[in-house]
């Protein structure tokens, strides 16, 4: 998973990736999906990166205290680079 690649989960629907920050050891992504035509929709997901028997899968995050942190990590990266 990296930073503007798309995926596209087990649901089949597919997100650009934007932005990339961890918590700990672990890495999360904000995504924003993509309509039919790979044009971004008003929807965005936070997504783990998690890695089992060596394959590496995402995992939607809905926990409310990591949204949080990270979502005020991703707003201020934003400020830094676009403002």
């Amino acid at each position: 998973m990296m930073v503007d690649s798309i995926i596209t989960l087990a649901n089949n629907k597919n997100y650009l990736l934007l932005m990339e920050s961890s918590i700990l050891d672990d890495s999360y992504f904000l995504g924003v999906l993509l309509d039919d035509n790979m044009e971004p929709t008003v929807d965005y997901v936070v997504l783990k990166k998690v890695e089992k028997d060596g394959v590496v899968c995402a995992q939607q995050i809905n926990n409310l205290n990591t949204l949080t942190q990270l979502l005020e990590e991703y707003g201020s990266e934003y400020a830094e680079n676009y403002n």
